[in-house]
């Protein structure tokens, strides 16, 4: 009886002991590993801030970044969406004249041919046939004078010497380019430009010369359809009862074209 309690006294002092040891090695074995984990981990920050400084030092890439130029980025983004060189625009327009002589109102119904050499030049042609009515002022004056002929008195004409048509050789320039979208149907291709020329037109007198000088917008809708605005000056001798006068007229045009 006392071997059997000594027996079992002995065992379970063996237990104890055992589940001691095993405490005591996971304990070790948890703080031996927080510091491994802890400098691994400065280990890998270091590695990565070393990385990243390394790049300013990297005298390559210094190179590569300094010879990146921003114009050639700037030039890819306002690349134009039409080609025009070498190209032939025709299109039609119609317009009024504002100013000149005050007893007449003119409109015009053109055509016009524009050879693009580049996208900043062309060379054009335009021919104008102008209608004529009488002003509010020529049509008083028409109604007094007419009045005054039934009445047996003295009836004076209205002095008026009116354009019939005009030909005319024009160079365009178009220095400000830009893109603009159009409730965001799609995007349009547009240019300002300036515009000069001169050439021929018959009045009911006769033929003078005449010089125009102006600015406009084109609108290139698609790769084809083309559409155009401008506001021109034009300066002619017209030569009335009374005499020759210095006109300076000025000029809208509303058009649309197609690039061949």
């Amino acid at each position: 009886m006392k071997n059997f309690k000594l027996l079992s006294l002995t065992l379970v002092l063996a237990l104890c002991a055992q589940n001691s040891f095993a405490a005591a090695s996971k304990k070790t074995a948890k703080k031996s590993a927080a510091p491994v984990s802890q400098q691994a981990r400065t280990n890998d920050n270091s590695d990565v801030r070393n990385d990243i400084d390394s790049l300013g030092g990297n005298e390559q890439l210094m190179n590569m970044a300094q010879n990146i130029k921003s114009e050639s980025r700037s030039r890819i983004v306002q690349e134009r969406i039409v080609d025009r060189r070498n190209r032939l625009e025709v299109g039609v327009n119609y317009g009024m004249n504002f100013g000149g002589d005050a007893y007449t109102k003119t409109q015009a119904l053109g055509v016009a041919a524009d050879f693009h050499i580049t996208p900043r030049w062309s060379i054009g042609a335009r021919y104008y046939d102008f209608g004529n009515t009488l002003s509010p002022e020529g049509q008083r004056i028409f109604d007094q004078a007419k009045a005054n002929y039934q009445a047996g008195g003295r009836a004076y004409a209205v002095d008026i010497d009116y354009p019939e048509n005009a030909v005319m050789a024009v160079l365009n320039w178009y220095p400000i380019y830009g893109k603009t979208s159009f409730m965001d149907v799609g995007v349009t291709q547009f240019d300002l430009y300036l515009l000069g020329g001169g050439g021929q037109i018959t009045l009911s007198s006769g033929s003078t010369a005449v010089y125009t000088a102006g600015l406009g917008v084109g609108a290139w809708i698609t790769k084809s359809l083309t559409a155009r605005a401008e506001i021109r000056y034009l300066n002619y001798t017209d030569k009335p009862v009374t005499g020759d006068r210095n006109l300076n007229v000025v000029t809208g045009n509303l058009g649309f074209g197609w690039m061949l």
